[in-house]
This record gives structure tokens, C-alpha cells and sequence, in this order.
């Protein structure tokens, strides 16, 4: 499927079965990590957590209270994303294709 994928062209992926948490539901959702705009989403939230950061004392010293990350990349049945493929994630693309319906554009 990745033969005719070159470095630079943009490839969308649909995610077609329902993941189990897991070795392969950690690769897809590392792998939905770098669609742009879940890289934007993810930054604003993590932005966002940082500028409200609490600071309570606990035992006379600064304690810094961080809020959860925020579930932006969530691999359910159906979910898209799209990315410029490069050679580096050839294995992990390869190695969850099972659960991927992947299409060159």
C-alpha cells in the first residue's frame, strides 16, 4: 500500500475497526498526533493548561497542581486524519494497516 506513497505527499488514513487500549491503539494515536491539526489542537490545550497552572503550598515548598491533558487524538471506528507521509513512520503505518483504510492523495 505505502509502495506508491513518496516522501511529502499527503496520505489519509480512516481508522475502520474499534481499537482495545493497547500496543495498537497507542501507534494510531501516535500517528494521529502528527496531523496538523490535532498538533495545533494539542498545543493550544497544553498552552492553555500552563497559563492556568496552580501553585499551592505543600510542606513549605511550591507545589504545582497540573490539570489532566486534554483527549484530542481519540482513535474511535471512523475517526480521519491526514499527514505528509516521511519514510520514518513506514513501520508503524505498516504495522497497524489492519486496522487503517489508508488513501494517497
Amino acid at each position: 500500500m505505502l509502495d506508491n506513497v513518496t516522501a511529502g505527499q499527503t496520505v489519509r488514513f480512516t481508522v475502520t475497526k474499534a481499537l482495545r487500549p493497547g500496543d495498537t491503539y497507542d501507534t494510531v494515536q501516535r500517528l494521529m498526533r502528527l496531523d496538523p491539526a490535532n498538533k495545533k489542537a494539542l498545543k493550544k490545550a497544553q498552552e492553555h493548561r500552563m497559563r492556568h497552572l496552580w501553585v499551592r503550598s505543600r510542606g513549605g515548598r511550591p507545589f504545582e497542581v497540573y490539570r489532566k491533558a486534554s483527549k484530542v487524538v481519540v482513535p474511535v471506528e471512523g475517526s480521519t486524519f491526514a499527514f505528509r507521509y516521511f519514510p520514518q513512520v513506514r513501520k508503524d503505518i505498516e504495522s497497524v494497516a489492519h486496522v487503517l483504510e489508508i488513501k494517497p492523495e
